[in-house]
């Protein structure tokens, strides 16, 4: 059996190492290219908050790049994938969300409520085009800002992958994909959550296989399941 997942695999991927030993041919690609859009400056913020370890990522290229020093600031992340990365720059991650905007937005408030004090502003740094999903959720209670920090555009002509089954990182891999394939027959779809997931039932797949927690070894226990 093979099993395809749309970004590039590091080597320490959760999603090949668990595959590869159930004895699944395991293959990976992006299908949106991401370039940094470098900045001098951080806004100025009580929170800086992460949806993704893409902009995790970028944001400390630049900061290294640029000789930026950090402000004082609580560092926040949507799930543990990107507090994870987040960790290696920063120490100890003061939030982590559950890997979901609304299970995170809901939780980032509990938080909040409990330092029983003022929140000042949070700043996200996040793609040119993000959905600004946590962002949107939580603009009522805080003062939110989105932070551009890198690109990201979907890949002009992804080639057609004849995997077994394919799971999707994000909407816009999804969307990038089957705006020139179609689901081959006996092709099964697994998405990394329920946006992703929503985006792949409007594109007409119907049958998605959600991953049980956004992660790549989420993702590869979700391909399991299938039992293909």
């Amino acid at each position: 059996m093979t099993a395809f997942i749309s970004r590039a695999l590091l080597p320490d991927s959760d999603f090949r190492s668990l595959l590869r030993a159930q004895g699944w041919g395991v293959f990976g690609q992006s299908f949106v290219m991401l370039s940094a859009l470098p900045f001098s400056k951080i806004p100025a913020c009580d929170w800086l908050f992460f949806s993704s370890q893409n902009a995790v990522r970028f944001f400390f290229q630049s900061v290294e790049n640029q000789k930026i020093e950090l402000p004082q600031t609580n560092w926040a992340a949507l799930g543990v994938s990107t507090s994870r990365v987040l960790e290696s720059f920063v120490g100890e991650v003061d939030f982590i969300g559950t890997g979901e905007p609304k299970g995170t937005s809901q939780m980032f408030r509990q938080h909040c409520a409990r330092l029983k004090q003022e929140v000042g502003p949070i700043v996200f740094p996040a793609a040119r085009r993000s959905r600004q999903s946590v962002m949107t959720l939580l603009n009522l209670d805080f003062r939110c800002t989105h932070f551009e920090i890198y690109d990201n555009q979907p890949v002009p002509k992804p080639p057609q992958r004849k995997e077994d089954v394919l799971a999707f990182t994000s909407p816009m891999n999804a969307d990038a994909y089957f705006s020139h394939h179609r689901l081959l027959p006996e092709q099964r779809v697994v998405a990394i959550g329920g946006t992703t997931d929503r985006t792949l039932q409007y594109l007409g797949i119907a049958e998605v296989v959600i991953a049980a927690e956004p992660t790549e070894l989420g993702l590869a226990e979700a391909v399991l399941t299938l039992g293909c």
